[in-house]
């Protein structure tokens, strides 16, 4: 698998890595809850953006 980061996935995905370089907590569990709260807020707003048409 390349590591192409040039589409807007790519990019939330890099600028989510180094964000989480600046977290204190650098342990793998704060890595994963912090992950999935990002995720699951970028997809809640692509869901109510997507049915609020």
């Amino acid at each position: 698998m390349s590591k192409d980061r040039t589409g807007p996935v790519g990019r939330l995905l890099e600028a989510e890595g180094q964000f989480h370089e600046l977290m204190p907590g650098r342990d793998i569990y704060s890595k994963l809850f912090f992950r999935t709260l990002l995720w699951f807020t970028l997809f809640s707003l692509v869901y109510v953006a997507i049915t609020s048409l």
